[in-house]
C-alpha cells in the first residue's frame, strides 16, 4: 500500500505551508504532492508613522504596533493568510501609488481593470514571493531529509514564472511541473500548472486549444496509462469539482450562483487516456470527487486564508486507488 497525502491551493499560506509538512509524517504518508498556486495573492504595507507606530490592515482590520513584538506578530498574521508584508514610510507609498496600480494586489489590480505592467509594485511583488519561497525550500531542507517520504512540487496558473528555479534546486523535493515522474518506482505522474483563459489573466493561462496540446504532450509520455496519475491542477469541465461562483462584469463573486469554471481539454485527455487517478486544485468552493470513465478526479478545495490545510490521502495498492479521505485542519 501507498499512501499519498495531495494538496493544491495554499496561496502564500505560512500557516498550510508548515501543516502540510507537519502532516506528513502525522499522517505517516509515502508520498507528499503540494500541486498548483503556491503564490500569495496580496501585499499589506506596514506604514511607519512620524509618532514610531508602524499601522497596517489585516483582514480588514486596522493594527498598529507600538513595539517590535508587536510588529513581527503582525507580520506574521499577514504570512499565515498568504498575503506579503513590507515595512515602509509614507514616502515610499507615495512613490509606489504614483504607479497608477493598486498597492494591495496583483489581483485586486485586474479586477479593478488597472494596467498591471513592470514597475516598483510588480518588481516589489515578485521579491516578496521569492523571499517566502526560499523559506519554504530552507523548511523542507529541515523536515523532509531522513523521512523517506517523497515529496513533489508545482505552480499553478497563478504563480509567477521565477518559481519554477527555486523548486528546480531543491534536493529534498522534485519539481513535478511539465514532467513525468515515477512515484515509489511504480506509479507514472505528470503534471501540468496550466489552465484554460481566465477571469483573472493568470501567468500560466492559454486557449483550450494550446492548453491540450500541453496535455497530449505529457500524456504522450505515459507507457502504462491505467496506473497513472494525471496531476492537472485545473479540473474537468462541467463536473462536481469545477464549480466556482459565477462573477459579475465587475468580477465580484456571487453568493448563490456557480458555473463550470473547469478546462474542456482536462476533461477530453481524461476520457482519451484513462488515468487511474486525477488531482486537482484551482477551483477552492468545489471539493470532492468524480468518476470520468474508469478516472477518479479528486479536488481537495481550499481555505488557505483562515489558515485551514485541507487535503486529501489517498491510498494505492496493485495498480488501483483502494481508499481515500479528506483531511482539514
Amino acid at each position: 500500500m501507498i499512501k499519498i497525502l495531495y494538496v493544491a491551493d495554499i496561496h502564500g499560506s505560512n500557516t498550510c505551508y508548515k501543516k502540510f509538512l507537519n502532516a506528513l509524517k502525522l499522517y505517516k504518508v509515502d508520498v507528499g504532492i503540494i500541486m498548483g498556486d503556491l503564490c500569495g495573492k496580496m501585499i499589506n504595507p506596514i506604514v511607519k508613522q512620524p509618532d514610531g507606530t508602524f499601522h497596517a490592515t489585516v483582514l480588514g482590520q486596522n493594527s498598529r504596533a507600538k513595539t517590535e513584538e508587536n510588529l513581527v506578530k503582525i507580520e506574521n498574521e499577514i504570512a499565515a493568510s498568504g498575503n506579503y508584508s513590507f515595512r515602509t514610510t509614507p514616502e515610499e507609498m507615495d512613490i509606489l501609488k504614483a504607479e497608477g496600480k493598486s498597492i494591495q494586489g496583483r489581483i485586486d489590480e485586474r479586477a479593478a481593470n488597472i494596467s498591471l505592467s513592470d514597475g516598483k509594485i510588480d518588481d516589489l511583488f515578485k521579491k516578496l514571493v521569492l523571499e517566502r519561497m526560499e523559506y519554504w525550500m530552507e523548511l523542507a531542507e529541515e523536515r523532509i531529509p531522513g523521512s523517506g517520504i517523497e515529496v513533489y512540487m508545482g505552480a499553478g496558473n497563478d504563480d509567477i514564472m521565477e518559481l519554477d528555479g527555486l523548486i528546480d534546486r531543491s534536493s529534498v523535493i522534485t519539481h513535478a511541473d511539465g514532467n513525468k515522474v515515477t512515484i515509489k518506482d511504480e506509479f507514472e505522474m505528470i503534471s501540468s500548472s496550466w489552465s484554460n483563459p481566465t477571469p483573472w489573466d493568470t501567468e500560466r493561462e492559454c486557449p483550450e486549444e494550446e492548453f491540450r496540446q500541453k496535455l497530449e504532450m505529457l500524456a504522450s509520455q505515459v507507457e502504462n496509462p491505467s496506473t497513472s496519475i494525471f496531476n492537472f491542477h485545473v479540473p474537468p469541465y462541467n463536473t462536481l469539482i469545477d464549480q466556482a461562483p459565477k462573477l459579475s462584469e465587475e468580477l465580484v463573486p456571487s453568493t448563490d450562483e456557480t458555473i463550470p469554471a473547469g478546462s474542456k481539454a482536462v476533461s477530453d485527455i481524461i476520457r482519451k487516456y484513462q488515468p487511474m487517478l486525477g488531482l486537482h486544485g484551482h477551483i477552492h468552493e468545489s471539493r470532492g470527487i468524480v468518476k470520468i470513465g474508469r478516472t477518479s478526479c479528486l479536488n481537495p478545495g481550499s481555505e488557505y486564508s483562515e489558515g485551514i490545510l485541507r487535503g486529501v490521502i489517498i491510498m494505492l495498492k496493485k495498480g488501483k486507488m483502494k481508499d481515500f479521505m479528506f483531511i482539514s485542519g
